[in-house]
């Protein structure tokens, strides 16, 4: 019986584990888009691959390839591939350096591989795009 705890303890850690953004600090993400574009990380304001620098690549609400843009593919609120747009099943993935899938990265939380985590930090996200 002590060896059937264990083991449910043990699934229900990796369930746990799998479903939470937690498992790796979010400094270490990046976010991918659907079609495999590379769309930033989640370091800090001067990273210059970081989602938080207004001034990168990828922060920028000027960038084609940035979320921050509020016109590009990848942060209309009407693309496809936008976490912003309320009605796609397509948003970006958040991801660590192995391919390591850690949800989906969308305002649609009822879309396939959306976490709470990531819906909450895809509306942070909005919100910040927004104040811009």
């Amino acid at each position: 019986m002590k060896g059937f705890r264990k083991f449910l303890v043990a699934v229900f850690a990796c369930i746990f584990a799998a479903g939470t953004l937690h498992a790796v600090p979010l400094y270490q993400l990046s976010i991918v888009a659907e079609d495999g574009t590379f769309l930033g990380n989640f370091g800090n304001e001067y990273s210059s691959n970081s989602v938080y620098n207004q001034y990168g690549n990828y922060g920028s609400p000027y960038g084609s390839k940035s979320i921050m843009n509020k016109y590009s593919n990848y942060g209309s609120e009407y693309a496809t591939y936008s976490p912003f747009n309320a009605y796609s099943s397509k948003g970006p993935w958040i991801v660590d350096r192995y391919g390591t899938k850690y949800g989906r990265l969308s305002v649609n939380r009822y879309a396939s591989g959306v976490t709470e985590e990531s819906y909450r930090l895809a509306l942070q996200l909005k919100a910040l795009r927004d104040s811009y």
